[in-house]
C-alpha cells in the first residue's frame, strides 16, 4: 500500500511512519523538521503540492493519505488568546489538511483519506478554544468531502484518542504521562486504520 503522512516527524505521525513501513508499505511523509526534500511546511500550498507531484510522479497515486499535521495552543481563555497564534493553528490544523487534501485528490481515483481529528473536535472545553475550533472545523471538512468522493473512495475523521505526545504535554503538563505513549497505541492503530475502505466514507471514528 503507497501511504502519504503530513507530521510524522513526532508524536503518532512518527509511530504510524516507522509501523506501517516495518509492515511493509511504502510511507512517504513531511514535516517542517524534515530534510529536504521532505522538509515541507503544510501551511504553504505550493510547498505541499510540489511535495506531492514529485511522490506521484516517481510512484504512483496513493491508496491512503493521512492528514496528521498539528499544532496547540498553551490553555487560555480566548480573551487571552494571541491573535496572531490563533491565525498560525489554523493555518496548520485546517488550512494544512485542505492543502494535502487539495494536492492529493486530482490524482486519486480510490483509496482512503483520513482527517486526525480529536475528542476536542467533537466536544468543547474552556481554555482549549482556539484548538476545538480547528478540530470542529476538520470534522466538518471531511464530511463535506465526503459527500463528493466517488463510490471508490472514502474521507474519515479519525480521533486517535487521548496519547502521552509534545501537544498533550503542552496541553497538560504533567498530566500527560498518565497517557499512552504512541509506541503503545501504534498497532492497535494501524490495524484500524489499514481497514478503513469505502464502507466507512463519511463516518467520525474513535481507535478504542
Amino acid at each position: 500500500m503507497r501511504i502519504l503522512i503530513s507530521g510524522n516527524r513526532r508524536g503518532l505521525g512518527a509511530a504510524l511512519t516507522t509501523y506501517l513501513s516495518q509492515q511493509g508499505h511504502q510511507v512517504w511523509g513531511f514535516s517542517p523538521s524534515s530534510d529536504p526534500p521532505n522538509q515541507v511546511d503544510v501551511s504553504n500550498f505550493e510547498s505541499v503540492q510540489n511535495w506531492v507531484e514529485s511522490v506521484v510522479q516517481h510512484y504512483g497515486p496513493p491508496d491512503l493519505v493521512i492528514a496528521n499535521a498539528a499544532t496547540v495552543l498553551s490553555p487560555a481563555p480566548l480573551a487571552q488568546v494571541d491573535p496572531e497564534d490563533f491565525s498560525r493553528l489554523i493555518d496548520v490544523n485546517v488550512k494544512g489538511m485542505f492543502y494535502l487534501f487539495r494536492a492529493v485528490l486530482p490524482r486519486m481515483s480510490a483509496g482512503v483519506l483520513i482527517g486526525i481529528s480529536s475528542g476536542y473536535g467533537r466536544s468543547t472545553s474552556p481554555r482549549m478554544g482556539p484548538y476545538c475550533t480547528s478540530k470542529w472545523a476538520v470534522e466538518g471538512l471531511v464530511k463535506t468531502l465526503a459527500s463528493e468522493l466517488p463510490k471508490t473512495m472514502a474521507a474519515v475523521a479519525l480521533d486517535p484518542g487521548t496519547l502521552q505526545t509534545d501537544m498533550l504535554r503542552q496541553a497538560l503538563g504533567e498530566g500527560a504521562r498518565f497517557f499512552p505513549t504512541p509506541d503503545q497505541w501504534v498497532d492497535r492503530a494501524a490495524q484500524m486504520i489499514l481497514g478503513l475502505g469505502p464502507q466507512h466514507n463519511g463516518q467520525s471514528l474513535t481507535v478504542g
